[in-house]
């Protein structure tokens, strides 16, 4: 299951780390360093899989990066069905970027607050 936490989610497992090894908690990443890694994965599975078939698998990849940030049901519909180039994603990853960045990205874990808004 560590596996399916790491997705949208890469500093999962440097967490469970500091955790295991040393006690310490260490904090969710910001939206900004989300979409950082949602950016750098997108470029990767772009060039292997080319460009149609890259950003229609990051249609069901990408809205995981932005669980748990302002507005994410909006943004996370959004990632999963409007964007069909490479450009048309980054500009909406930016977009979301620009609006929530410095926000802490939320988790389901304990201890943590759900993803609770009037429009989820």
């Amino acid at each position: 299951m560590v596996a399916r936490g790491g997705v949208g989610n890469p500093f999962l497992i440097t967490q469970m780390d500091a955790w295991f090894r040393y006690g310490r908690r260490l904090p969710n990443p910001t939206v900004a360093q989300q979409i950082d890694w949602c950016m750098q994965l997108s470029d990767a599975v772009i060039k292997e899989k080319g460009e149609e078939v890259g950003v229609r698998k990051l249609r069901s990849i990408a809205p995981k990066f932005v669980a748990g940030c302002t507005r994410c049901k909006g943004n996370r519909r959004m990632l999963a069905t409007v964007p069909t180039t490479r450009k048309e994603l980054f500009d909406m990853l930016l977009e979301i970027k620009e609006g929530a960045g410095n926000e802490t990205a939320r988790s389901l874990g304990v201890g943590d607050a759900a993803c609770v808004h009037e429009e989820d």
